[in-house]
């Protein structure tokens, strides 16, 4: 589930402009504060200057990876009954009401090996917002009820990320052949399984594994920090710290050079094509000219055409890391060997020249606000608190150091970069589809 209005891509156009480009910041950024709860909750509160409203983040170190087998879409259908279900105070809602709470900004998703929760909210509620999240992560009052209600939300989601729009279709199912969900499962979840899952199941998941010790809790904005711990302490400490989750089941095998075509019901939509490469890890020697060479492919999106607004280029950096995807719609009589073509040559040519002399200057300053490569000033942070609270979530949770990343793309060389092209964006390491609607 997706209740962000427009937040899980973090605002590329504000991570693509130089802070040179505006007001430099007239001091130093804070630096975020971290602490652990003896119960294993990792507590980051970030200070904002001006900032009128908070955003609160639990980031959970499970996902889809770690659904049993014959279970694919479990970790998904607890987000939704996590959101939603009876906690503390708070009486069931529908996701509707979930987005009418807080129009600053919600969000709920799914992901390889995370689950999130956030929400933005005035300032002056902080106290009771955290409350409810302890509630939520320690009282969850799970009803048949609520799985009535959400169950067909989940199945609505997923046919919409296979094949319902096409535009989603093309690149989850690209992403299925360059990162095959562990067990036989699927991103999101595949539904006949979404279908069988019990209530029992989700409650013991829950009660197991939803807890503090697996969970890292991000505050940013309008906070005093000390303030902030004392408060986030008083409402989680006592929480029991719950199982450690169990290691996620790894991925199959890549089906590199596989062009899958489908036909979907989806009658009044054009046909979507897309190309998918593997992303490195961020701990990867390749990740620093990776993220050059991803700079490269955005800068040179226009060359793909297509309507206002729409990004060809989808990699987010710290939503959905593993995957590099390209789409595009057919010109007029292209058959579907013809369109990923015209693709793969759009990625030959911006992979080919040698590095130039701004480039790792100015990848720093693309990713900034996403890693941390650059300083970002609390006037441009406060316009997306949500985008602060969760890049510091994921980058503690994947192990980013931005002090360590901004130096090694300071260091890139071009031999780095024509092994970043040549094992990353060869001919024969990518995957494609073409989603077309059933006659």
């Amino acid at each position: 589930m997706r209740l962000s209005l427009g937040m899980p891509l973090l605002w590329i156009s504000l991570a693509c402009t130089s802070p040179s480009e505006a007001e430099e910041p007239a001091t130093k950024p804070a630096v975020p504060e971290r602490v652990r709860l003896e119960n294993g909750l990792t507590v980051i509160v970030r200070p904002i200057e001006g900032a009128q409203e908070v955003a609160l983040v639990v980031l959970y170190k499970i996902g889809g990876d770690h659904d049993p087998k014959g279970r694919s879409g479990l970790a998904h259908m607890i987000e939704h009954v996590y959101i939603t279900s009876a906690a503390g105070t708070a009486r069931p809602r529908s996701a509707n009401e979930f987005f009418e709470r807080y129009r600053a900004g919600c969000n709920a998703q799914t992901g390889d090996r995370y689950t999130v929760v956030a929400t933005v909210f005035p300032k002056a509620g902080l106290k009771d917002e955290l409350l409810e999240a302890a509630a939520r992560m320690g009282d969850l009052r799970l009803t048949g009820a609520d799985l009535d209600r959400e169950r067909p939300r989940v199945l609505d989601e997923v046919a919409n990320m296979f094949g319902r729009i096409p535009a989603l279709g093309a690149l989850n199912q690209a992403r299925e052949l360059i990162r095959p969900t562990p067990q036989g499962g699927r991103k999101g979840g595949v539904p006949e399984q979404i279908s069988a899952i019990t209530q029992e199941e989700i409650r013991l998941r829950y009660d197991q594994y939803y807890k503090p010790r697996n969970a890292i809790l991000v505050l940013a904005g309008g906070i005093d920090a000390a303030t902030a711990r004392a408060l986030v302490a008083e409402s989680f400490a006592k929480l029991p710290p719950g199982q450690e989750v169990p290691p996620a089941s790894e991925p199959g095998t890549p089906q590199f050079g596989v062009l899958q075509e489908r036909a979907v019901g989806a009658p009044r939509a054009q046909a979507e094509a897309c190309l998918a490469y593997q992303a490195p890890d961020p701990a990867s020697d390749l990740y620093a000219p990776f993220l050059i060479l991803v700079s490269r492919l955005w800068a040179g999106s226009a060359k793909l055409g297509g309507e206002p607004g729409r990004t060809p280029i989808a990699f987010t950096v710290l939503d959905d890391p593993v995957m590099l995807g390209i789409t595009t719609r057919p010109n007029r009589g292209e058959a579907p060997r013809q369109t990923l073509g015209r693709l793969e040559a759009f990625v030959a040519e911006a992979v080919e020249p040698k590095l130039g002399a701004n480039e790792r200057k100015s990848a720093q300053q693309t990713f900034g606000f996403f890693l941390g490569t650059t300083d970002v000033p609390d006037s441009w942070l406060v316009t997306n608190l949500y985008g602060v609270a969760f890049s510091l979530a994921r980058r503690a949770q994947l192990g980013i150091e931005p002090a360590r990343l901004t130096q090694a793309l300071r260091t890139v060389t071009d031999q780095d970069l024509r092994r970043a092209a040549r094992e990353i964006f060869a001919p024969d390491r990518h995957a494609g589809t073409w989603i077309s609607p059933r006659e």
